[in-house]
């Protein structure tokens, strides 16, 4: 049993396909057999072939387990945030809007400062930018501001020659993209881009800056380990992964509300598994769901093809990327058996992708936030198990 659910049994509930009992049993023992590396609470939720399969969730919303996760809870999901600004890039591409081969001055003129003007915006999807790290001298919490944020990157240079390098943009990612939409959507920031273009067609609960009437159903985070991040800045300061880092709060749990109304598209996104199954499910399947179409196939292809495979500059891993997802890449970014796959990973263990080979979508959301690169102990033996069931299926 978990010791810091303090002997608490958790409640699970939810649905589970027969054929993917696996992911059910898995998941109970994410809360009940994994020690001290198991949950506090999560949801996980896999669609096949526009059809939800597993839609579960359980544990406790809270550190002090008095308030059970419900249904409709949600919880900050760090990266597969960054999955978002790429949807509704890729949006525009379709529409006409955006081309990947042109530079992002062309639409974003302040950007050209600094020697930019080569930086394409296919760099910006596939993470080739050389634009992790800003040179602005930036306060702890000016991460949360997009007008400070952005600004600092007009007045960055490249952190290296545009396309010739894999950097992660790990905090700037959101920002680069969602500023480059806005100058081509009528200025609409991430907040409303998602909400009016993504979620309200597609019927998900996932947010940017989230409203005040759903802050009560927000899952508190927990962390294995709070001094993570800045014991690995303060190791090596001079590391890209360290610069990539300027202008976090040192203090943050990612409970503030702060983080909860930001619009940094890199991390502060909030929403459940159900959210994650039904974005991913809907790319697996041709870019439609339900009868809505968010991308034509032909420009879903540019998800589904690798643009870049090497050690990332800023996180030291093995990557691969398409023209706006991480792809299936073991250890660090493992989806299953096909190589197609693409989605994100969070720091601390969310985990949302597709699989077009097979149709399929998955979500993991959960409150307790693992350290370290890859998966985390409890979302892969939920692909496995996932896997496991396509299988029979």
């Amino acid at each position: 049993m978990n010791s810091h659910l303090d002997g608490k049994l958790p409640e699970v509930s939810g649905y589970c396909d027969p054929i993917f009992q696996k992911v059910a049993d898995e998941f109970e023992q994410n809360f009940t057999d994994r020690g001290d590396s198991g949950d506090v609470g999560a949801s996980c939720a896999v669609m096949v072939e526009g059809e939800m399969v597993v839609d579960l969730w359980g544990g406790y919303a809270d550190v002090q387990k008095e308030q059970i996760w419900q249904e409709d809870t949600l919880v900050c999901c760090w990266s597969v945030s960054k999955g978002l600004g790429a949807t509704l890039a890729l949006m525009l591409v379709d529409k006409g809007q955006l081309d990947i081969n042109a530079p992002v001055a062309d639409y974003w003129p302040e950007f050209v400062a600094n020697d930019k003007k080569s930086v394409l915006v296919r760099h910006l999807l596939n993470h080739t930018a050389g634009l992790a790290c800003l040179d602005a001298d930036l306060a702890p919490g000016d991460l949360y501001d997009w007008d400070t944020i952005v600004t600092a990157i007009e007045d960055t240079g490249a952190n290296w020659e545009p396309g010739s390098r894999l950097g992660y943009l790990n905090m700037t990612h959101g920002y680069l993209l969602g500023e480059l939409c806005s100058r081509v959507n009528g200025g609409r920031r991430l907040a409303q881009a998602l909400e009016e273009d993504l979620a309200s067609p597609l019927g998900l609960d996932w947010h940017f800056a989230v409203p005040d009437e759903f802050l009560p159903r927000i899952a508190t985070v927990y962390q294995a380990d709070p001094a993570f991040f800045n014991s690995m800045i303060e190791q090596d300061p001079e590391t890209y992964f360290a610069k990539s880092m300027k202008g976090r709060d040192p203090e943050e749990d990612y409970n503030s509300l702060k983080w909860r109304k930001a619009q940094n598209g890199s991390g502060t996104s909030h929403c459940n598994a159900r959210a994650m199954a039904r974005l991913y499910g809907c790319l697996a399947r041709g870019g439609e769901l339900d009868g809505i179409r968010l991308l034509s196939e032909d420009t879903l292809r540019l998800a589904k093809v690798e643009t870049v495979r090497e050690i990332c500059a800023v996180n030291g891993i093995e990557m691969r990327f398409s023209n706006g997802f991480e792809m299936n890449c073991p250890p660090a970014t493992p989806m299953g058996p096909n190589d197609r796959c693409f989605g994100y990973l969070g720091a601390g263990g969310s985990y949302a992708f597709a699989d077009p080979d097979t149709k399929m979508g998955f979500g993991y959301s959960h409150n307790f936030m693992h350290m370290g690169v890859g998966p985390g102990p409890c979302g892969l033996p939920l692909v496995e198990a996932t896997i496991s069931g396509i299988g029979k299926a």
